[in-house]
């Protein structure tokens, strides 16, 4: 780390890419920087890194740093580098899945379409990307029946028409089957198609009915209006899921604790023509929105042709900046945004859901039981800036009356789900009575010593309801019994604010997220079990069945001792020696039951 620090130490504050090696000079990590000796130094750090990061440190011995002209340099060499070289720490695409594009050169006399996955810089114009090739394939017979244009490789070359001409999807322009001008008219209308531009597709075609029809050239005006009808058909086919015609990807993501998953929806004039996805191993402890920026790097700066906009879940570092560097990259103009009306945060469910099934299945597939990770676990997690995703969360809740019957509860959440089978009840013991405080110290307490004892698993985080006072008195608890490395986090009622020991200011959930769904309902289901055991010792108490769960009381002395003293409360008002001349009881079990009702039967 020392020759490491004298590397750091030289480098200049420009932009560039900077590469950590191994002792065997392999590339462990490639990253980019605005100013090279401020982000790198950051690496040296001792304290505050995430786990991958320091592991990637303690095996890297060599540091090389390539100087760029602009931020915007240094991105398109990285994505190079990341591709060529692929490090083992940045976060990368698993598989090398390669888009459906459609492929026409305007250029040639004779422009032929062709279904590709491989894309370059040819001055060709690509449409897409779409779903598989085959499907694409099938996609172009179908719409060249109502646009038949050419898809033969080398039409020039052809001497005499295909069967694609005797199919009606091809017009034949390799030999002079039609005018010039008539196929560079169709090439038009399938370029319009395919580039999702529906509404003047159809105006172009409505333009040239009429022209034909003002000419007199009826059975030319014919076949186009058929052409319009069969169009006008297969677009009430596809889904609308907008209605501005608007050509625009939306991103949504799904979790599990060693991977990542991105969907990607296709819309193109306001209709969903295909998705897909991307796959990264990658562990909870990069947040989604790292994925989010790695992911709209590696794919968006590899294609050849960008939607208007890109709707994304969740905010990224330099969404913004990363925007504008695409727009200069390609020469065009993309947003990226988040979902910034209803239609378009249905959209990114919409891409969440499709993201959660598909990474379903590949679980599935590859006979994996891990889970998905639920959003308000992941979101908790940033929220918090815990070092691990909260998936094992439990609650507690105080009820009592007036000090009365005072009971407390545990609740288990695992992945955002109650796990019933879990919860614990405890009926309070302590002296002090209406002490919250005091109560929350003792269940809490009480729970996390019998969890050691029995050799069982502490959470991920503690939930109480309270403020500052409650979340005091639980630290404390935690404390004695040496566990105060558990994150602890209360919930205030009236704002909804959560405390923790680093940030006692508060943490303000947003309003509707799944994180503060997830804390609220940790918090009510804790209050409910609460309320539900505090009702049953209520229950008990009047009906003097409470005395059942005393040593050496049966059903018989239980009755006669409600018989003798009326109620339970006639009972603990009773001296020893009262309580001896019962009948069925002996100076033995009235001293046991004395004992039981001052220290277990408050």
């Amino acid at each position: 780390m020392t020759n490491l620090a004298k590397l750091v130490d030289d480098l200049p504050d420009s932009p560039g890419v900077y590469i950590w090696k191994n002792e065997k000079d392999e590339a462990l990590y490639i990253g980019k920087a605005k100013s090279l000796k401020k982000r790198v130094s950051s690496y040296l750090r001792k304290k505050g890194q995430f786990r991958t990061t320091w592991e990637m440190m303690s095996e890297a011995k060599d540091l090389e740093v390539i100087l760029t002209g602009s931020e915007r340099e240094a991105l398109l060499l990285e994505a190079t580098l990341i591709k060529t070289r692929q490090p083992r720490y940045n976060i990368r695409l698993k598989d090398d899945k390669v888009q459906t594009w459609v492929r026409v050169d305007l250029r040639r006399n004779i422009p032929s379409f062709e279904v590709t996955r491989d894309v370059d810089r040819d001055g060709a114009t690509y449409y897409g990307p779409f779903g598989g090739s085959r499907r694409m394939e099938r996609v172009m017979d179908t719409v060249r029946r109502h646009i038949p244009v050419c898809m033969c490789k080398e039409p020039e070359n052809v001497k005499r028409e295909c069967m694609d001409f005797h199919l009606g999807r091809c017009v034949a322009p390799c030999i002079n089957k039609v005018s010039k001008e008539d196929y560079r008219s169709l090439v038009d209308q399938m370029g319009l198609y395919l580039d999702g531009r529906f509404e003047k597709l159809t105006e172009l075609l409505s333009e040239q009915m009429n022209d034909a029809s003002v000419n007199l050239e009826f059975e030319r005006a014919a076949t186009l209006r058929d052409r319009l009808d069969d169009i006008r058909m297969i677009l009430r086919k596809q889904k609308v899921v907008e209605f501005n015609g608007a050509n625009r990807d939306v991103l949504g993501i799904s979790r599990t604790e060693q991977a990542a998953l991105v969907e990607l929806l296709i819309i193109r004039g306001g209709r969903l023509i295909g998705h897909d996805n991307f796959y990264f191993e990658v562990d909870l402890e990069t947040p989604d929105s790292e994925v989010l920026k790695a992911f709209t790097e590696q794919y968006y700066l590899t294609i050849p042709r960008l939607p208007d906009e890109v709707i994304v879940p969740s905010q990224f570092p330099d969404m913004r900046k990363l925007g504008k560097w695409l727009s200069e990259t390609h020469n065009t103009s993309i947003s990226l945004v988040l979902p910034y009306d209803e239609k378009k945060q249905d959209l990114v469910i919409m891409a969440n859901e499709n993201a959660r099934r598909a990474l379903r299945k590949i679980l599935i597939l590859e006979d994996q039981d891990t889970a998905i990770i639920h959003d308000g676990v992941k979101e908790l997690r940033e929220a918090l800036g815990m070092d691990h995703a909260p998936l094992h969360i439990e609650g507690f809740d105080i009820s009592n009356v007036q000090g009365t019957d005072p009971a407390g509860s545990c609740v288990v959440f695992r992945n955002g789900v109650p796990d019933n089978k879990s919860y614990r009840m405890f009926r309070i013991r302590v002296k002090e009575s209406p002490d919250d405080y005091a109560m929350m110290n003792e269940v809490v307490f009480r729970r996390y010593r019998g969890v050691l004892e029995r050799g069982g698993n502490l959470p991920d985080l503690v939930v109480v309801d309270g403020g500052k006072g409650q979340l005091g008195v639980a630290l404390k608890a935690l404390e004695e019994l040496g566990l105060d490395t558990v994150q602890v986090a209360a919930i205030a009622k009236q704002d909804e604010v959560l405390f923790t020991r680093e940030d006692s200011d508060g943490v303000l959930l947003e309003f509707g997220s799944d994180a503060l769904h997830l804390i609220q309902s940790v918090r009510d289901e804790a209050h409910r079990f609460a309320q539900r055991y505090h009702h049953k010792l209520r229950e008990k108490r009047f009906s003097g069945s409470i005395l059942e769960e005393a040593p050496g009381i049966g059903k018989k002395r239980r009755a006669a001792l409600i018989k003798k003293f009326g109620s339970y409360k006639g009972v603990r008002s009773a001296s020893v020696k009262e309580i001896a001349s019962v009948e069925g009881m002996t100076l033995s079990a009235a001293k046991k039951l004395h004992e039981w009702m001052e220290t277990e039967g408050n």
